[in-house]
């Protein structure tokens, strides 16, 4: 009796090491597009995470930057490619450490229509839309607006749509007379979308999107973690790719200049979660 105890407690024992073992790693990423672009976009790094950890990784997102941003805060997700101030306010306050970033920085826009306003003051009384009112682009945008004088609330009107996909849909369609969008997303969308819009401003130059991962894997496993994706990205032809499709120009270890040059942006997205 004893020995069939025994056995059944080892075989329950293997049963549970085996299902450690093969939990999912969640790989989050911010909703900045659609769920079916992020998904095309994110796959081969999704796929080779899971081939060269051993171990099945799930993508994910969220409805909206608030949810992604709550999620993150909760743990949900083991590995979060992130907007640069959720990036720092994750490794502040919610357990996360810096893994990697693009080689080129985020460089901010104000676009508008081929035939819409020619300069900056012509933005008073109009709608600027944007994806999302957390969205680094849009605190970046606000900052810039109102050093410029113009202040949103004020002397504009800044509008979330959900997505850039939307954004740019309303600054086309005419609802808005301009939309914040990056170069980076401009390039993930390709087709003829630079033939139909002006760029109207660039925006300073900031630390761009942030990979991250959960310090509840451990540092052997984030140190792994992170030599996987510099490899990945600037080593073989399939995270060249990646790399090349998301306007990244190769990942980079982050340095802490990278963070503290986002405090900023963090003072002011935590005005907006008060």
């Amino acid at each position: 009796m004893a020995k069939n105890l025994l056995t059944a407690g080892l075989l329950w024992l293997c049963l549970l090491a085996s299902a450690h073992a093969a939990a999912s790693l969640v790989l989050g990423v911010v909703p900045y597009m659609s769920a079916r672009k992020l998904a095309t976009l994110y796959e081969p790094l999704r796929a080779e995470l899971e081939r060269t950890l051993q171990q099945p990784v799930t993508l994910e997102s969220a409805a909206d930057y608030s949810f992604f941003l709550e999620r993150t805060r909760q743990g949900r997700y083991d590995i979060i490619a992130t907007s640069p101030y959720f990036g720092r306010l994750a490794q502040l306050e919610q357990d996360y450490q810096p893994l990697a970033r693009p080689l080129a920085d985020l460089e901010p826009l104000l676009v508008t229509r081929r035939d819409g306003i020619r300069e900056l003051a012509q933005l008073r009384g109009q709608t600027v839309s944007t994806s999302d009112r957390l969205a680094n682009l849009t605190l970046a945008a606000q900052r810039y607006l109102s050093q410029a004088g113009y202040h949103p609330g004020q002397h504009l009107v800044i509008h979330p749509t959900g997505s850039h996909a939307n954004s740019l849909a309303a600054l086309l369609s005419g609802e808005s007379a301009a939309a914040i969008i990056s170069v980076s997303a401009l390039h993930q969308f390709g087709g003829d979308i630079h033939t139909r819009i002006r760029i109207l401003a660039r925006l300073p130059h900031t630390t761009p999107q942030l990979y991250l991962g959960h310090k509840r894997l451990g540092s052997a496993r984030l140190a792994r973690l992170q030599q996987r994706l510099l490899t990945f990205a600037n080593d073989t032809p399939q995270g060249r790719a990646f790399s090349r499709d998301l306007n990244h120009g190769g990942l980079r270890p982050v340095s802490e200049q990278d963070m503290r040059a986002l405090d900023p942006f963090v003072r002011d997205l935590k005005g907006l979660l008060r």
